[in-house]
């Protein structure tokens, strides 16, 4: 049974979100909740802040609003992705998650390599080939140069077709940048960034061609360049 929310707190549609989600936890998929209404006397919130929180609930892919009679609020199967979003959020801030998180994108950038370079087409390589260059401009600025490589693997990984590849290898890269900026070290050499802007030119390159052996060669070289 829902109860009502005992405590207050700034943002009430969160906090009815959490609770309720705390409550039907156990529940199975598509099972009825309740209506709006119901709901709304159990937590004992305004229809505002119940409409907020279903909003957020839906978001995270929890629950379905279903109209008519024999509608309500209903649990639902979390779509694989928005699993895996909530799995990032909750492991960001945690002071091992970085060392692991790279462990994980190093072990899948060839698979993401290997999806952009069979899905590739002019008007992506074009993409790639202005993000290259923007590399290349920003060697004299570290945070900078560093943003624009984490870019260029965005734009490899979103060519891809394999959709649930794609959000863990962006959702992983997405904590390494969280953790990293800011905090970039002044010390690169400027013969090392140009090592890096190689190694990357060449995985486009591979990609271009769709050079399978060459994508494999740029790869590994490039887990040697940020070992």
């Amino acid at each position: 049974m829902i109860t009502a929310i005992r405590t207050s707190s700034p943002s009430r549609a969160h906090e009815a979100a959490d609770h309720l989600e705390a409550q039907f936890r156990d529940m199975a998929p598509n099972e009825r909740i309740g209506t709006k209404s119901e709901l709304q006397k159990m937590l004992g919130v305004a229809a505002g802040t119940l409409n907020e929180a279903l909003r957020l609930l839906q978001e995270r892919g929890l629950v379905e609003v279903k109209p008519g009679p024999r509608g309500g609020v209903f649990t639902t199967v979390p779509d694989p992705v928005v699993q895996l979003g909530q799995t990032f959020l909750s492991v960001r801030g945690q002071p091992e998650s970085v060392g692991h998180a790279v462990a994980v994108r190093d072990a899948l950038e060839s698979l993401v390599v290997m999806e952009a370079l069979r899905n590739r087409s002019a008007a992506s390589v074009r993409g790639l080939r202005g993000r290259i260059a923007r590399v290349a401009e920003s060697i004299d600025d570290d945070e900078q140069f560093l943003r624009q490589i984490w870019c260029l693997h965005e734009d490899i990984a979103n060519m891809g077709s394999n959709q649930i590849l794609t959000s863990m290898y962006l959702g992983i890269l997405k904590l390494v940048e969280d953790a990293t900026l800011g905090v970039v070290p002044q010390s690169k050499s400027v013969d090392y960034k140009r090592e890096r802007l190689e190694v990357h030119e060449l995985i486009v390159d591979a990609i271009d061609k769709k050079d399978v052996a060459a994508a494999e060669r740029a790869i590994a070289r490039h887990r040697l360049a940020t070992s």
